[in-house]
């Protein structure tokens, strides 16, 4: 936590995460009437200062802005800090020094004072955590959306992590869900409002599962096990000493991204790790069938040793028989260049019944995506992922997209948008150069 954002977090670690739907909209309310009040400010200061200096006072005001939105999300968590998260994961859409801020709700959080965390162990495990474990440390060492992570020791010396939801978490996403219902009622006349509203339902069910430790332990399970004998590492889990709420693991020593970039590593070792996040991604998504849809720096441990640790297993989407078929085939027609093949993929995609129906500016849009997503498959040899005008397309695509607002899509496929999103992106802050299209294809070819 660096000394910009510590003083507005510590403030929000004593307070309960409010979980009425009133006062989470007064809050954010309040948090945006703020930030237009500044702006108006900068608005008319602008109009007094020298050229030169315009170029400050609206640096001054995004970083005021900035900071504004964090001690709001980190007050709120839940959804709503889910949101920062994601702005984290968007290198080029502002300033480097905005993007570490809101990359703090990763997994450097304010954590939630002990008496609170205590009273979840009370609830899930009827002890105190000093009862059950041979020691626990009250002070959590990572802090993310929906919970926090304490290091302690169990009775036969072995080291763990032991994961605590926030109080009333789940209540926050059922309140923030209910409060955006009701701000797109505003939008119902609208075409396609059906399918925004398919997308809102789909988001609250797989953050709902999300809040579920046990359904995240037994997904952690199924990664233990295809990731054996390789150097990706996940935690073993402790079942014993996990519930709905509370989740044991294995700690696992290592740095996360930004403490590893800190060090200036070499070339070959960004590759290394850069390698390893990569089949960590494709090897789950394609043995398992399944899109892991959160890729970002508070879920990868950088361990001394070379290996990685994966650490981090509550965001995931399965595929069905039907989609993962669809899937498999339209990506064979992306890189076979078989245009009826994509047509059909695209009419699926966008839930309609031939491909006469498909909008030809979202079909336009949608190939231009999809081009970008395949350059590191398509290209022979190493990549490079640091180059400024991919990732710059990439955020420019994202935008447009944004803007044009089609919604007549299968929800299921933010989740795989996501995803890979979240992985060129660390891609980019590694500064990395390997041959992914290898990597990728050769997965492809084994569980295809």
């Amino acid at each position: 936590m660096n000394s910009l954002t510590e003083s507005i977090l510590s403030r929000v670690q004593t307070r309960k995460i409010p979980s009425s739907s009133f006062v989470r909209t007064w809050t954010l309310g309040s948090s945006h009437a703020k930030i237009a009040a500044r702006y108006f400010s900068y608005a008319i200061q602008k109009h007094f200062v020298e050229d030169e200096k315009k170029k400050d006072l609206y640096s001054h005001f995004q970083l005021q802005s900035a900071l504004q939105l964090l001690g709001t999300m980190g007050y709120l968590r839940g959804a709503i800090m889910k949101i920062g998260q994601l702005i984290a994961n968007l290198p080029q859409i502002m300033p480097g020094e905005l993007i570490e801020i809101f990359e703090s709700l990763q997994f450097e959080a304010p954590p939630m004072h002990y008496s609170l965390i205590r009273e979840v162990f009370l609830d899930e495990l009827g002890r105190d955590p000093e009862e059950i474990f041979a020691s626990f440390e009250k002070n959590a060492f990572a802090a993310a959306s929906l919970g926090q992570v304490h290091r302690a020791k169990l009775h036969n010396g072995k080291e763990v992590a032991v994961k605590v939801q926030y109080p009333n978490i789940a209540e926050t996403i059922e309140a923030d869900i209910k409060i955006l219902s009701v701000l797109l009622q505003t939008m119902r006349f609208k075409k396609d409002f059906q399918y925004l509203g398919a997308h809102v339902q789909d988001a609250k069910s797989v953050f709902l599962n999300e809040v579920d430790y046990l359904s995240e332990a037994a997904f952690m399970e199924k990664n233990r096990k295809i990731f054996t004998d390789s150097k990706i590492v996940v935690p073993r889990l402790y079942p014993e000493f996990t519930t709905t709420r509370v989740l044991t693991m294995e700690y696992l020593p290592g740095k996360h991204l930004q403490s590893f970039l800190a060090t200036n590593p070499p070339l070959s070792r960004r590759n290394h790790f850069a390698e390893l996040i990569s089949y960590s991604f494709v090897h789950s998504w394609f043995s398992l069938r399944t899109v892991y849809a959160d890729l970002h720096p508070g879920n990868f441990v950088l361990m001394q040793d070379g290996r990685l640790g994966f650490i981090d297993f509550g965001c995931y989407r399965q595929f069905d028989v039907e989609r993962w078929k669809l899937q498999v085939d339209g990506e064979l027609a992306m890189f076979q260049d078989d245009r009826d093949a994509l047509k059909f993929y695209l009419t699926r995609l966008a839930m309609r019944e031939t491909s006469a129906d498909l909008d030809p500016e979202w079909v336009d849009l949608f190939m231009r995506q999809l081009r970008w997503v395949i350059a590191p498959v398509l290209k022979t040899g190493p990549f490079d992922f640091s180059r400024t005008e991919y990732v710059k397309q990439g955020a420019d695509l994202l935008m447009e997209s944004v803007r044009q607002g089609h919604v007549r899509i299968d929800p299921f496929y933010n989740w795989s948008n996501r995803a890979l999103l979240g992985h060129r992106s660390l891609m980019y802050r590694l500064r990395c150069k390997f041959d992914y299209s290898s990597l990728y294809l050769t997965e492809m070819k084994q569980f295809t």
